[in-house]
């Protein structure tokens, strides 16, 4: 039998970061809608869902010390983040010319796959308060 934490992390971690992912569609939509082009509106899509996403990964998903310990590595695999999303992005809407919603649905998913790796083996590695 599959150890209920194997399995609740992980829907924790989408329902955090469905939220947060929300708020960066919300960003991007509005962004667009002002006139910026959608590879730069989806950059500034990410700013807004990270600040979202930190307490939430930190505290609910990884059960982490509240406070600031773990936001240089997070920013660091923000950076990456915004890496992967933008060359991810812009391959898919301009390389193949996917169209925004569908080249973002595929970006989204390839970027939450590296972050819920990258939180769980170098961020939010702190085993002191295991989430409920």
């Amino acid at each position: 039998m599959i150890p209920v934490a194997r399995v609740a992390r992980p829907l924790r971690f989408v329902s955090s970061g469905a939220l947060a992912t929300g708020v960066h569609w919300l960003a991007m939509a509005a962004l667009i809608g002002a006139g910026l082009a959608p590879a730069v509106a989806t950059a500034g899509g990410v700013v807004a869902g990270a600040a979202t996403n930190y307490p939430l990964q930190q505290r609910w998903t990884f059960g982490a010390r509240p406070g600031l310990a773990a936001l240089p590595g997070y920013l660091l695999t923000c950076g990456l983040g915004v890496l992967l999303n933008s060359t991810a992005f812009l391959l898919l809407h301009r390389g193949l010319a996917l169209s925004v919603a569908p080249a973002q649905l595929v970006t989204t998913a390839l970027v939450a796959v590296a972050n819920y790796t990258l939180y769980k083996r170098c961020v939010f590695h702190d085993r002191s308060h295991p989430p409920g």
